[in-house]
């Protein structure tokens, strides 16, 4: 807890820190977490993952960086306004989903070969051929950690 705590009026720095710490000796209290008082019980607030209704997607290098490109080139037709590769990226599946599932679905499965077979062409000649899409996903997971 920091040294310095504002108080409202008519109570002590201490009576506060005294509070705070009979607090957490009956709940497990973190720094820097919101906690809501209903019916005389705290409760956790959880954080939310999304800004702006923007959540965390992992996505593949050159897909982010073919985003980027294509926000840089977009720039131009927009009058100095450049997308946000998160508005790219969303665009271009939002558009893929108004597609029919059955080319949809060919479309990340193509994609999806080409990944893995790069993936196990590089890992083949240094000897970590792999059996699966699974282990290959796996593994580039594993590089980006």
């Amino acid at each position: 807890m920091h040294e310095t705590v504002a108080v409202k009026a008519g109570h002590t720095p201490d009576e506060v820190k005294a509070l705070m710490e009979s607090l957490r000796g009956m709940m497990e209290l973190e720094e820097g977490e919101l906690y809501t008082l209903r019916k005389g019980t705290l409760h956790h607030l959880a954080r939310r993952d999304d800004d702006l209704g923007l959540r965390r997607i992992r996505i593949m290098e050159e897909a982010y960086d073919a985003a980027q490109e294509m926000a840089r080139r977009l720039r131009r037709g927009m009058r100095g306004y450049r997308p946000d590769p998160a508005l790219v990226i969303s665009a271009l599946v939002m558009d893929a989903a108004r597609q029919e599932p059955s080319a949809m679905d060919a479309l990340v499965r193509d994609y999806l070969q080409r990944l893995f077979q790069a993936t196990d062409s590089a890992n083949a000649s240094d000897g970590h051929a792999m059996s699966s899409p699974v282990e290959a996903h796996a593994r580039t997971t594993e590089a980006d950690a």
